[in-house]
């Protein structure tokens, strides 16, 4: 997609939109991307330097692999536009760490930048080199300024700790060791789906490794604590309230019924069909949700948050008698304002199929708001376009038991849908 095209966006919704409802996103900011890929190639030249000070010549040369690849790889994200400037959320990430700063005087906070990047994953995580990566969708989903005043706290704490320098090269001794050298060899020996198992053998190692030891993660929840109370005395138990949050912070908090698709239907040209909802039933599927491989480390994939909870109420002997009511309905405004920016996110990153989705929840309450009319437009074509290319699974994701019914139902509308009612559909709503 091109700059131009962004730009012509961010035109229509100005022109549609009242100015409580304008996308206060900008992804067209070229400074923006240049000041920032200047940033990071400053600061990888000092990561370089520390890597050449290393004794053992073979974990340097594997060591240089990584951060090549994953010099190229953040390039790639600043140049695509991944990172992004909010007229809300960036001044509010800016405040926060300025009063985290002028709090904890003994830590250089110089070398911090935060980041807030266009992804779907409700996230944060420090990539090394220190760089914060908040996700804007974490931002929608937190309760209140100070659960997000400790997430960045956590996230500067692994980057104080040097947890990222470190996990790599773990990494890289691990996968040296006697131990990952006698199981590569044996699968060598396998005969029949070698390549499959070995793909397998990787993905496992790849995903135990990859991520923060429960020791690490201590440690940073330890520090960020120390971190946050110093800026925040006053509501010291909004650390804890953070890290139970994440627990469930994704689950899905509104959701689409059979009723919903007739309500936002109702009154127009479509001649909606009971059999575009038929999807398939897991009500009788027996399975266990599982985390994904390929994590991205961060403060939310790990399993272990009622333990890493009592561990810190017993270290920092922290209990409910120090809680002080915090006020959450100023920051629940702000998310309420910026409700859209989460489909507009979506669709920046090719996600159309989820894009749609969570128009389609709003426009159930909204069946007259331009934006959402015209997100319906945009995303109906975009999905069109990839199933007449035979590429719908590129767009949009195909049913699980692992889903909520209402996403399942959602997903199987979409694929019921023939190039008729696709047409129907999309003229509805063109603008």
């Amino acid at each position: 997609m091109t700059t131009k095209f962004y730009k012509y966006i961010l035109i229509l919704f100005c022109v549609q939109l009242s100015v409580s409802q304008n996308i206060k996103i900008d992804t067209t900011e070229v400074n923006y991307r240049l000041e920032l890929e200047k940033h990071y190639i400053q600061k990888s030249k000092s990561t370089l330097d520390l890597v050449y000070q290393m004794d053992d010549s073979k974990m340097k040369s594997e060591f240089l692999e990584i951060i090549s690849e994953r010099k190229k790889n953040f390039i790639s994200d600043i140049k695509k536009g991944k990172f992004i400037y909010h007229d809300v959320f960036s001044p509010l990430i800016s405040t926060i760490l300025a009063q985290v700063k002028q709090a904890n005087p003994q830590y250089n906070f110089e070398d911090i930048k935060i980041l807030l990047a266009l992804d779907d994953d409700i996230n944060a995580y420090n990539f090394g080199e220190g760089i914060i990566v908040i996700n804007l969708p974490l931002l929608l989903a937190v309760n209140n300024e100070m659960e997000l005043s400790y997430i960045i706290c956590h996230e500067i704490s692994h980057q104080k700790l040097d947890h990222v320098f470190v996990s790599i090269q773990d990494v890289l001794k691990k996968s040296n060791s006697k131990e990952m050298l006698e199981k590569t060899n044996q699968i060598k020996k396998i005969k029949y789906n070698r390549n499959a198992t070995i793909k397998e053998e990787i993905k496992k190692f790849a995903y135990s490794s990859s991520r923060f030891s429960r020791a690490k993660e201590h440690e940073a929840d330890s520090l960020g604590f120390i971190l946050y109370r110093k800026a925040y005395p006053k509501h010291i138990l909004q650390s804890i309230h953070s890290l139970q949050s994440l627990k469930t912070i994704d689950k899905e908090k509104d959701s689409l019924t059979r009723q919903d698709y007739f309500k936002i239907f109702e009154n127009s040209k479509v001649n909606f069909e009971e059999s575009w909802l038929n999807s398939e039933d897991f009500s009788t599927y027996n399975y266990q949700k599982k985390s994904k491989f390929w994590d991205v480390d961060s403060l939310r994939t790990h399993p272990d948050i009622d333990i890493r909870v009592e561990y810190l109420k017993e270290k920092f002997k922290i209990s409910d008698v120090q809680i002080q009511e915090f006020n959450n309905a100023k920051y629940l405004s702000l998310t309420k304002e910026n409700k859209y920016d989460k489909i507009f996110v979506l669709y920046h990153i090719k996600e159309y199929g989820k894009s749609l989705y969570q128009t389609m929840i709003l426009l159930k309450n909204e069946k007259e708001n331009p934006l959402l009319k015209k997100m319906m437009y945009d995303n109906l074509m975009k999905i069109s376009e990839y199933k007449s290319n035979y590429k719908l699974n590129q767009c949009l994701e195909t049913e699980s038991p692992n889903f909520t019914e209402s996403y399942n139902t959602f997903l199987g509308f979409i694929r019921n849908l023939r190039k008729t009612n696709f047409e129907q559909i999309v003229t509805n709503y063109e603008y």
